[in-house]
Order: C-alpha cells, then sequence, then structure tokens
C-alpha cells in the first residue's frame, strides 16, 4: 500500500497529473502513510492535521487501498455529501480502484412512503396540499429517498416530520411499502460497499444501540475512519443518554388515536386516554412556563410543587394510556408499536421523579411552547473504552484541532483512548508571510459593560483598512447585537447571523466582497469563505463555554468535589479547541492572506493566556494598528 500513497501524493504523481494546481505536500503524504499504517496493524491512531494539510484525501486513499470495509464518519451531513459526491469520485477515478460506495444518514433524512400517504390523508393539511403532491411526483423520481438532494422542504418545515420515520413510529418488515423504503435500500448498499460514509450522530446512534442490547443500524467494519473528531465527545453525550420530549409524547397520542381507527375501531378507550393525555401534557407545558432556558432538573424540582404535581399526573396519564394500548397491541402492528413507545417514555420520564442522584445529569431544554428533559451521562470514556475492546479494528480520529498547547491529553481522556498512536502536522500555509495577529490595547476586561463597546471600536478601526471583507466571531448573541448595531452604518454591506439561513448568508458574504459578517457558534467551525472576500477574522474575547451549562456545571461541579482544577482541565482545553477552530477561517489556501484580531486583553495579562498563545499557529503579533493598515496595503 505504501507504494501505492507514495506514486498518489508525490510530485508528479497521480494526483498531481489529474487534479490542476495540485502541489505535493509533505505532511499529506506523511498522515496518508500513518493511516495506511494503522489500517495495515489495527492502531488506534489519533492525527492532527493543520488546515491545508489536506486531510480528506490523505485518509481516503489508504482507506480504498486496503481492501477493507471502512466507515468513514463525518461531523455534519454537508460534509458528508461533499466526501460521497465529490471527494470519492474524484479519488476512485485517479486510483481506478474498483470499490463500491455508499452513503448512509439517519432516517430523518428520507422520505417515508408509508408516512407520505398518512400526511396526505390527515384532516388541516390543506396549506400543504401542493408540496404534498410535489414531494409524492418526487417521490417516483428519486434513487435514494434524500431529502437533502431537493429544497421541497425547508429543515425546520412542519412537514418534515410529518414525511419522515422515527425509529418510535417505524412499522418495519410489516409496513405495507417496506419493499419501496428508501431506508432499507440505503442500508441494503451499506452492507454491500467497501467504503460507507456516515455521521458523527448516526455512528453514535448506533453505538448507543448496540451497547444497550437494541439491535443496530449500521453492519461491522474493518475500520473507523473519524473526522472532525474534535466533537465526537459532545454528540457521544447526546446519544448515551435519555431524551423526553413533548413533541414525542403529542405524537404519541396522535398515532395511538390513528392506529386505534385502523385496527380497532372498538376501542374508544384508547382515545379517551390519548387526548387526556394530550392535556395533562399542556398542563404540564404551562406548569414550566414560557422562558427559554437550559438548566438542571433538580433546581426546578425543588422551587415548584406545581410541577411535582403535573409531573405526577402526566405519567398517570401515560401508564392508563399503556393499559389501553396492552390491550390492544395484537390487533395489529401500529397499536403493539405504540404500546413499546408509552412503556419507553413511562420508563424515561420516571427518571425525572427522582431525587437521589445519579451518574446521569438530568437537566430541562425549555422552549417557549415545548420542552426536552434530558438524562445525560457526565463522561463518555468508559463507553468508548468499551466499544473499541469490542471492536479491535482500527480506529483513526484526525481533526485540525485535537491538541492544546501541543498535547494530546485532553481528547484521549474524554474518549478513554489507552496509549493510542499520536501524530500532528503542522498547516502547510506560510502564516509568518500570509498573516497578522493583531491584539488591540483594550483598557477593561470582558466582564465590565462598556467592553463590547471597545470592540466595536476596535472592528471599525480594522475594517476601515480591510474595506469590509471579515468575520466577526462572538461568543454570545448580546455582544453580537451590541456590535451590529454599533456598525449599522458602515459603508459596506452588515450581514448578521439569524437575518438569513447560514448558507444564504455565506453566499452573499462571497458574492459582495467586501462583507462585514458578524456570528456565534455555528460560524466558527465548518466556514471555508477562500480568496479575499474574506480578509480579517476578529474574535471578541476567549471562547469559554457558558458556565450555567447544565452538563458542564455538573462536570465541573464533579470535578471540584474530587479535588481536582475544572478551570485548567475542561475550562480552558474546550476554550482552546473552539478558539483554533475560529482561526480555521482566515487561511483556507495557499494564495490567502489575512489578519487575526484577538481583542481579549486576558491573552496577555492571565498566566492561562499563555496555553493560548501556545496553541495559535507561528504568525507575527502586533499591539499595533499601523502595523495592520501597513499588511493590508502590501497583500492588495
Amino acid at each position: 500500500m505504501i507504494e501505492r500513497i507514495d506514486e498518489l501524493f508525490a510530485d508528479n504523481g497521480l494526483l498531481s497529473k489529474h487534479i490542476s494546481g495540485y502541489t505535493s505536500r509533505t505532511q499529506q503524504l506523511e498522515m496518508a502513510r500513518q493511516v495506511g499504517d494503522a489500517l495495515t496493524h489495527g492502531d488506534i491512531l489519533i492525527a492532527e492535521a493543520g488546515t491545508g494539510t489536506g486531510k480528506t484525501f490523505a485518509y481516503l486513499a489508504p482507506a480504498m487501498l486496503s481492501g477493507q470495509k471502512v466507515f468513514i464518519s463525518t461531523g455534519t451531513k454537508n460534509l458528508q455529501d461533499q466526501l460521497f459526491n465529490k471527494d470519492l469520485p474524484k479519488l476512485r477515478e485517479v486510483l481506478s480502484v474498483p470499490l463500491k460506495t455508499a452513503l448512509l444518514k439517519g432516517r430523518s433524512n428520507y422520505l417515508c412512503h408509508h408516512r407520505l400517504g398518512l400526511a396526505e390523508s390527515e384532516p388541516g393539511q390543506q396549506y400543504h396540499q401542493h408540496t404534498l403532491q410535489t414531494l409524492r411526483e418526487w417521490s417516483g423520481k428519486t434513487t435514494t429517498g434524500d431529502l437533502s438532494e431537493t429544497d421541497l422542504l425547508d429543515e425546520n418545515s412542519p412537514l418534515w416530520p410529518k414525511v419522515t420515520s422515527t425509529v418510535d413510529n417505524c412499522l418495519g418488515q410489516q409496513c405495507p411499502q417496506y419493499d419501496e423504503c428508501f431506508i432499507v435500500e440505503a442500508r441494503r448498499k451499506a452492507q454491500e460497499a467497501d467504503i460507507v460514509v456516515v455521521n458523527h450522530h448516526l455512528l453514535m446512534s448506533d453505538m448507543a444501540l448496540k451497547s444497550s442490547g437494541q439491535g443496530e443500524v449500521l453492519p461491522d467494519a474493518d475500520a473507523y475512519i473519524i473526522d472532525e473528531a474534535h466533537q465526537l465527545p459532545a454528540i457521544a453525550s447526546q446519544f448515551l443518554g435519555h431524551r423526553v420530549s413533548s413533541h414525542q409524547i403529542q405524537e404519541l397520542s396522535r398515532d395511538s388515536i390513528r392506529e386505534m381507527e385502523a385496527e380497532a375501531t372498538d376501542m374508544n378507550d384508547i382515545r379517551s386516554a390519548a387526548e387526556q393525555l394530550d392535556n395533562r401534557l399542556h398542563q404540564f407545558n404551562l406548569s414550566l412556563g414560557e422562558h427559554e432556558q437550559r438548566v438542571p432538573w433538580q433546581p426546578v424540582l425543588e422551587k415548584s410543587q406545581d410541577i411535582i404535581e403535573k409531573l405526577n399526573i402526566l405519567l398517570e396519564s401515560l401508564e392508563k394510556l399503556e393499559i389501553q394500548l396492552d390491550a390492544a397491541a395484537e390487533r395489529g402492528r401500529g397499536l403493539e408499536q405504540c404500546h413499546q413507545r408509552c412503556q419507553d417514555l413511562i420508563e424515561r420520564l420516571s427518571l425525572f421523579q427522582q431525587n437521589e442522584q445519579t451518574e446521569l445529569v438530568l437537566w430541562l431544554d425549555n422552549r417557549s411552547s415545548s420542552f426536552i428533559l434530558h438524562a445525560t451521562p457526565q463522561e463518555v470514556s468508559q463507553y468508548f473504552q468499551t466499544w473499541i475492546k469490542d471492536k479491535p479494528q482500527a480506529w483513526i480520529f484526525t481533526s485540525a484541532t485535537l491538541t492544546v498547547a501541543g498535547k494530546f491529553n485532553n481528547f484521549t481522556h474524554q474518549l478513554g483512548l489507552e496509549d493510542p498512536i499520536t501524530a500532528s502536522w503542522q498547516s502547510p500555509f506560510d502564516y509568518g508571510k500570509q498573516s497578522l495577529l493583531y491584539m488591540p490595547t483594550i483598557p477593561v476586561e470582558p466582564s465590565h459593560p462598556n467592553y463590547n463597546s471597545h470592540v466595536a471600536e476596535v472592528a471599525k478601526s480594522v475594517i476601515e483598512h480591510s474595506q469590509g471583507r471579515i468575520f466577526l466571531l462572538f461568543t454570545s448573541y448580546k455582544a453580537m447585537h451590541e456590535v451590529a448595531e454599533a456598525l449599522k452604518e458602515s459603508d459596506y454591506p452588515v450581514l448578521v447571523q439569524g437575518s438569513g439561513a447560514k448558507t444564504q448568508l455565506l453566499e452573499e458574504f462571497r458574492s459582495h466582497g467586501n462583507a462585514i459578517l458578524l456570528g456565534t457558534n455555528s460560524f466558527w467551525e465548518g466556514v471555508d469563505v477562500r480568496g479575499e472576500a474574506l480578509s480579517c477574522v476578529l474574535i471578541d474575547k476567549i471562547p469559554f463555554a457558558s458556565p450555567g451549562d447544565p452538563v458542564l456545571e455538573a462536570r465541573i461541579n464533579d470535578l471540584k468535589e474530587r479535588g481536582g482544577n475544572p478551570f485548567r482541565t475542561i475550562q480552558i482545553p474546550a476554550a482552546v479547541i473552539q478558539l483554533k477552530q475560529g482561526i480555521g477561517r482566515l487561511i483556507r489556501d495557499t494564495h490567502d492572506s489575512g489578519v487575526l484580531v484577538l481583542c481579549d486583553p486576558r491573552f496577555l495579562s492571565k498566566p492561562y493566556g499563555k496555553v493560548f498563545m501556545r496553541s495559535l499557529p507561528p504568525m507575527p503579533i502586533s499591539q499595533n494598528i499601523e502595523d495592520v493598515e501597513r499588511f493590508f496595503a502590501s497583500h492588495t
């Protein structure tokens, strides 16, 4: 394999002959060799590859040449689509390797024929009839049923959950349209493929199912390659816990009545119990209030006797419906399934009645008219240790941001990885020539009420020299909107997160060529704007996660009780990774140049600032705005 890898990535190699403008990079070749070695020997490899290394080809090529069945997991569905539709076909053409590839997403991404039929016949859908009719026509033309292939439905459309299935409401082999099922076909292709592209949500969902003994979604593989691996611990914690949402309970009520009408018309007590459940759900929802918040569950219970009472009544209503569904379950697959769902909801909701401490963090995500109750594990490391011992294949974790001050300790601890092979490659970009780090003097700390006005003044002075072409990245919506208000009279187009879809804002930013874009978390990573349109990135302050986050708060308190230092071992490492992601937006190829602006005075004034500074690319540093002016003058 190594000879083929060298032949592919070398100067005047196969890639340079097939891809216009391709240049050989030592880092890419070394990473490809290391990945190939890990695949051959079944190793655990953690590989950090700086922006511009070309890590996608560096892991795809060895995977394709290995002769193994390899799962490749990405952080987002967009990256998943890019891998499958662009990168894999290109490499397959270059390598002339006869292998099968498959794309597999979670079931909520695929149109369900059965659910579409139910939506079409549901009362009150007259406003959506045209969309439903168009979806029906599309369902006869598409070969995959993947809704991302069409723009007929917005992701937030109320129709989306009505025309897709969930684990709860899928009828499985008893579905009348099972033979036409898009998910079944996608999974069949995954079974047969050599390379299967999935995303972290699907991979973690599958592992959680397997660990609970409830079956599996994915076939077995010889190796797993995890791209954007820095996201994995947070996503794993979502799937290793439990959740109960108002939407799940509403769906159960509605589906119970629908299945009763189809399979047990003589059992009208199901309708009565389901309607009562709907009423009790509404009362419980009201008791939680309309204030949107993410808070620990225990203080909520302790503060309100009314919430405890309404929760108990809601559980009683679920138990009454369960008795009715138990009697009806033998009438048909739909009623049997509703019965199982009801039992599961009772079991999960009962967790939130208990006062005793558990290893799970109980917390409430309250919306204006809905809620989700979460039971999330504090740590996922023990689960990962079990998974990897159960699957002694090659595991390769890669990202541009895995180290903190050059060390992998934080990542290996989060996933409980014992004695992995680690490797790190610096970006091939010449940050010394292509960039400048400007650290303005701001006289107050970020906690000061006037801090955002100082950031706005820094932004104005930088924008004057950059002539727009800037991302302003914030750690809070409040700060973003305050600075946006201060910039509204700017001579350049101002785009603010929330004023349009993310893809639309980025397209506008690129097309303007001199715009100012203000964003929070979702713009810190996974955003690729090359060329002069983005020539400056300003970060308002160190991106420490809010200590008010219920899971983080529980982890901090637990570590304090054990005598640890949560600030040093949890909060600083997480902020370093987030900062590196934000900085990664600036230089995207060898022809890019730009100025990074770090406003937070704590980078230089606090002892922990050194950890952040040691994690930055090797950029020249200045506290003088004249240097910013000179940089832009010499790079335009």
